[in-house]
């Protein structure tokens, strides 16, 4: 789901000579030569390599098999990836949810910063720690699964108001199962928005992503979750190894 377009262009180009001094915003060059991909890559424009039957073989992030089979939005996702735009997941009725990129990290250490924040849940690392977390988090999880913790924002507002989301983690021991996780700002709570957003993204990991099962797990103090996931149709299941309960629910 996305509604706003940030990629206005896509070119081809196999030879470095090609390339212009600069490109503006929205340029995706597509390439089947690595050296147009180092040359992008040092330069800092968007790039995405063309694997073919018999080329060499690409260093690239972004690796496309067969061009003339993307989609709009699959070539929109390739800019984005290329260009560190994160991507936007849903709207709910209240909250709009997208990826995290480096940009918001400010108002991340803000929103742990209100009361109660960290009272069940890890607070985060050192500022320069997490911002190098992040960046990994962007360049292999989002990648790799193409979901993961995302952020909350306000739709009206625009102010980040959590996080949640699914990820595949230790935890989980089934196929195509992903653990929930949810956090919402403590001047927020007791208004059913982490209910609106779970919900939701119960539906997509389903929808969208083709999962089978989600797993969830909370302190045996923290009421209020234990509450939520009840409600959001998870049954208790036993304990995990740190203590924490566990709960689980087929979708």
């Amino acid at each position: 789901m996305t509604t706003v377009k940030f990629l206005r262009n896509k070119l081809i180009i196999n030879n470095v000579k090609d390339l212009q001094p600069d490109y503006d915003d929205g340029t995706l060059v597509l390439t089947e030569s690595q050296a147009v991909v180092d040359e992008c890559v040092f330069r800092r424009i968007p790039v995405a390599g063309i694997e073919t039957t018999g080329g060499e073989n690409l260093n690239c992030q972004q690796i496309i098999i067969d061009v003339d089979e993307l989609e709009d939005d699959d070539l929109e996702r390739i800019y984005r990836r290329s260009a560190g735009i994160p991507w936007d997941i849903a709207y709910t009725n209240r909250c709009f949810i997208r990826e995290y990129c480096e940009d918001d990290l400010d108002e991340l250490f803000n929103l742990y910063k209100e009361p109660h924040m960290t009272d069940y849940m890890e607070p985060l690392f050192e500022y320069e720690e997490e911002k190098q977390y992040e960046r990994n988090y962007i360049e292999y999880i989002y990648k790799l699964y193409g979901f993961g913790m995302w952020l909350i924002f306000d739709r009206f507002t625009g102010k980040l108001i959590g996080r949640a989301g699914i990820e595949v983690r230790e935890t989980c021991d089934k196929e195509n199962q992903a653990e929930l996780g949810f956090a919402i700002s403590s001047s927020r709570w007791h208004q059913g928005l982490a209910f609106e957003v779970c919900s939701k993204i119960i539906e997509l990991a389903k929808e969208e992503y083709g999962l089978s099962s989600l797993i969830a797990r909370c302190d045996s103090k923290n009421i209020a979750s234990i509450g939520l996931l009840l409600k959001l149709g998870f049954s208790q299941v036993g304990h995990e190894a740190d203590g924490d309960l566990r709960f689980f629910r087929e979708i």
